[in-house]
């Protein structure tokens, strides 16, 4: 007889049963009656950020709005602010709330603890193997929690240890 492996993904294909909207039978079905191209594509990216290192410092760019010299004098700036801790910056830096990844999609899965838990997990999935494809000597950590750097709920973050 021969034998079957299922290799699990990092999302439970289970979570659908919580969502109060289900578009399809699976979960992946769910995702293509509701996504269109620029949904999926907009989607990736921000699973796979741009990254920008700064004089050794790594944020996600579209948490560092300065560019060029003007980046430089943020950093500055930042490390001043913090007392030249690269690790308060860089969370500082790279601190988002779950809740302004969906602003103006007002959804009652917000509130549900089990859906923010595994959209975060997927964050720190993404994020780290993006981080140690570009970074393999550094030791940067991807970790989400409760108001992380002043931001409002289950926060997420990256950081170099």
């Amino acid at each position: 007889m021969k034998k079957i492996n299922l290799y699990k993904s990092i999302v439970d294909d289970s979570i659908i049963n919580d969502f109060v909207h289900q578009k399809g039978i699976t979960l992946f079905n769910h995702s293509a009656n509701s996504n269109s191209i620029d949904d999926f594509i907009s989607v990736a990216y921000v699973l796979c950020p741009n990254i920008i290192e700064i004089d050794g410092y790594v944020f996600i760019e579209d948490f560092f709005i300065e560019k060029g010299d003007a980046a430089l004098v943020k950093l500055s700036s930042l490390k001043k602010q913090f007392d030249f801790d690269k690790r308060k910056i860089e969370m500082w830096v790279n601190s988002w709330s779950f809740g302004d990844f969906f602003i103006g999609k007002d959804s009652e899965s917000m509130e549900n603890d089990k859906i923010l838990k595994q959209f975060g997990d997927i964050l720190v999935f993404n994020w780290t193997r993006r981080v140690k494809d570009l970074f393999p000597t550094k030791n940067i950590v991807v970790e989400y929690g409760e108001e992380l750097m002043g931001e409002l709920g289950l926060t997420i973050t990256l950081y170099e240890k």
